[in-house]
Order: C-alpha cells, then sequence, then structure tokens
C-alpha cells in the first residue's frame, strides 16, 4: 500500500495565483470558474462522491505597498456538492452559497496565525508568501468549511432518536430497521 497522497502536492487541484505587487491599490474584481478536471480532484481530497459546481465571484482590495501590503477578499462562494449520508449511506445533495472575507496581510506571519479569528470577526487572516496569494486554494479552504460532515439524507434528520421504547429498541440496528421500514 502506497502512502503517496492521490494528487501532487506540488500541482494543487485549485491554482489560480495573483501577483500581489501587480495587483492595483483600490478594488478590482475577479470570478473563479472550475474546470471538470479540479472539481473532480477536490472532490477526492475532500471525499466528496460528486462536486459538480464550483465557482466565486470575488472583490480584492489592495492597501499598502512595500513591505505593508493588505488584500482583503470578499466574495460568494456557490458549489454543489454530493456526499454519502452518514447513517444509511445514499447520495445526499448540498447547494452551497455563501458569502466570506479573508484578509492576506504582508505583515502576518505564518507560524503565529491564531486558526480562530476573533469571535466578533467574520474575517480570516492569512499571510502573503513571497509576492503570490493562491485564490484557487482559498476558494478550496472556504469549500472545505462549508461541507457538512456528519450529511443525513431529510428523513433520516426526521427521525426521533430519543422516544421511549421497550429495550429491544434500544440497539443501534433498531434504528436502521426503523429507516428500512420506512422504504
Amino acid at each position: 500500500m502506497s502512502l503517496i497522497p492521490p494528487h501532487n502536492p506540488i500541482t494543487p487541484e485549485l491554482y489560480r495565483p495573483v501577483t500581489v505587487t501587480a495587483l492595483k491599490i483600490g478594488p478590482s474584481r475577479q470570478s473563479i470558474e472550475t474546470t471538470e478536471e479540479e472539481r473532480r480532484r477536490l472532490a477526492d481530497r475532500f471525499g466528496l462522491l460528486a462536486l459538480t459546481t464550483l465557482s466565486a465571484s470575488l472583490q480584492l482590495t489592495r492597501k499598502g505597498q512595500g513591505q505593508s501590503i493588505r488584500i482583503t477578499v470578499t466574495g460568494q462562494i456557490k458549489a454543489s456538492i454530493m456526499q454519502s449520508c452518514v447513517v444509511t449511506l445514499d447520495p445526499v445533495s448540498t447547494d452551497i452559497n455563501t458569502p466570506f472575507s479573508i484578509l492576506f496581510d504582508s505583515e502576518a506571519e505564518e507560524d503565529k496565525i491564531d486558526c480562530d479569528p476573533e469571535p466578533d470577526s467574520n474575517t480570516i487572516v492569512e499571510p502573503i508568501v513571497g509576492d503570490i496569494i493562491d485564490l484557487g486554494e482559498m476558494l478550496a479552504q472556504v469549500l472545505a468549511v462549508e461541507i457538512d460532515p456528519f450529511p443525513r439524507r431529510e428523513e433520516v434528520s426526521k427521525i426521533d432518536y430519543s422516544a421511549s421504547t421497550p429495550d429491544r429498541d434500544h440497539n443501534p440496528f433498531a434504528i436502521l430497521q426503523k429507516l428500512k421500514d420506512q422504504n
């Protein structure tokens, strides 16, 4: 068995580099549309059955110059994913349509960034490493946060697991039998 990851770590699944110093000061707009191959590789990375659509509309706002550059990326991610239900393993489709905001800061140190932003802040802070920010990896990470870690079919979500029943119904297979009986 090989321990090599399924994708080449040198070539990211979704790569959209932007040269920081080439961005004009002030706002600019960009959009990201993904290819079928990029979506397939991201689906593999995140353990999805399918990633049928993934796109984003972005506004990049650059402030500063020289050693002190800040780029705020605000946008809207849109995606359609398919996962396995954690109870029945049946396919579960989900549409994602979420706004996000990320601040790239040349003065932020990569090893000192707090993984949890301030409680009252919806903006994530990332360091600018070199002269490039990768909007593709940024989008992949936003998608990863939006993926439900425990997807369930709608019918499964409606089952009342707390109802009092005889002792024979208090085993893990009784719940599965209820699901089978419903179909």
